[in-house]
């Protein structure tokens, strides 16, 4: 049997509505958290809760059978192209979170940041944003167990893109805001006030982080339910948002796999009506702290991502098959540089930004001179090589398996 939000049922089904809360709220296998909800506007609070059904066992299973799935395609997948396709999901995801906010920026300016490109100092404020994401993938630590570790995050995160916007909302509180922040529609309706004063907000988060780093509760729910509990909170001015994606990518990365993590605002925006309505429905009135169809909703836009990230890595790979066929038919030299045709082949397929003579080095065991040497006699019509950073990147030019 589906579940259906209390809110739905009060609209339904009146007569049963205060029965069927009590039963969720009592029931054994629900788990209470100590944060209330209340609708912005509204008398009443209520107590956060979770019903484990068994539709969000059945989407944990999913995700990671999907999980597994992914694991096993990587196994196939060569080094390089592993590497193209998490630069061209870093950039995917970075844009995407930017979108959802209606922050302006471009793939380019992404990848030029990315490749140590200069910049306009109009985007300088977007560098923080790439340097953070390259965190995750470079498996770097990011401390979130304390309120301070939020704003210090925050701070290098976020702070920059939206003082461009808004001069004066740098967070002024002992560590938040220390004033109240309304959450508007397009049409200036309010949809949700951040908790206040900033007493409550620290208490609250604080509890917050420790049901996400509460290793007693299923991972997938508590990285879930912090994010919920983020946008409710709303600890800073703006960029709340986007701060709330990257701790949920973040933990996604540690937990499972950088591929992951880097395809979740994608999805979000292409959800994005659905995104914003979960959070307002969760918040409702009349769902009375009722968790479980966002930790559901979750879970199936989770599944969604992971889904599309195997989709388009067994394309690639496909598109590597092919190529690779055709590849046996070019005249090559030798066994190293046909080596080198094929690492060139695969930084061509996603990313786009090539190969270094040092992951070529890195991926063949072969000395700098040996590749520089094989590298220097390949046909130039067969090579794109970037000269305009450093270290230069070498790709295969694509336009030579029209000619095959």
């Amino acid at each position: 049997m589906k579940y259906i939000s209390l809110k739905k049922i009060y609209y339904t089904d009146a007569n049963n509505y205060n029965i069927e809360y009590n039963k969720r709220f009592e029931a054994v296998t629900t788990k209470h958290f100590p944060i209330e909800i209340k609708q912005y506007n509204r008398e009443n609070a209520y107590p956060a809760f979770l019903c484990y059904t068994e539709e969000i066992t059945l989407l944990i299973e999913h995700f990671y059978k999907n999980y597994f799935n992914l694991f096993k395609m990587k196994q196939q997948a060569p080094p390089i192209l592993l590497r193209q396709f998490v630069l061209s999901s870093l950039i995917d995801e970075i844009k995407s979170t930017n979108d959802i906010e209606g922050v302006h920026s471009t793939k380019k300016q992404i990848k030029d940041i990315l490749e140590s490109q200069p910049i306009s100092k109009d985007f300088l404020h977007l560098k923080s944003v790439v340097d953070k994401y390259n965190k995750i993938i470079n498996n770097e630590n990011i401390c979130f167990k304390s309120c301070q570790d939020i704003r210090k995050f925050y701070d290098t995160f976020a702070l920059d893109e939206v003082l461009t916007e808004h001069s004066d909302w740098k967070p002024d509180g002992k560590i938040f805001r220390k004033d109240p922040v309304e959450i508007t529609s397009a049409t200036d309706k309010i949809l949700h006030q951040g908790v206040y004063p900033e007493e409550k907000l620290i208490d609250n988060m604080s509890i917050a982080l420790n049901i996400l780093n509460d290793k007693e509760i299923p991972f997938l729910i508590r990285v879930i339910i912090f994010h919920y509990f983020f946008g409710y909170l709303h600890p800073f001015y703006d960029g709340n948002g986007r701060t709330a994606r990257f701790i949920f990518s973040y933990y996604l990365a540690k937990e499972f796999d950088e591929i992951i993590a880097l395809r979740l605002s994608v999805i979000i925006k292409r959800y994005k009506k659905k995104y914003y309505e979960i959070f307002q429905d969760t918040d409702n009135e009349y769902n009375r702290g009722d968790l479980t169809v966002f930790v559901q909703t979750f879970l199936e836009m989770l599944n969604k991502a992971i889904k599309e990230a195997i989709d388009i890595l067994q394309k690639k790979l496909s598109q590597l098959s092919t190529y690779s066929d055709k590849l046996d038919k070019i005249i090559i030299s030798d066994d190293i540089t046909k080596n080198i045709y094929f690492i060139l082949l695969q930084a061509s397929l996603f990313f786009g930004e090539g190969a270094t003579i040092s992951e070529i080095m890195k991926t063949t065991k072969k000395s700098r001179g040996t590749i520089q040497n094989r590298l220097d006699n390949i046909p130039k019509t067969h090579l794109i090589i970037n000269n305009k950073i450093k270290p230069y990147r070498y790709k295969l030019n694509m336009m030579l398996f029209r000619e095959k």
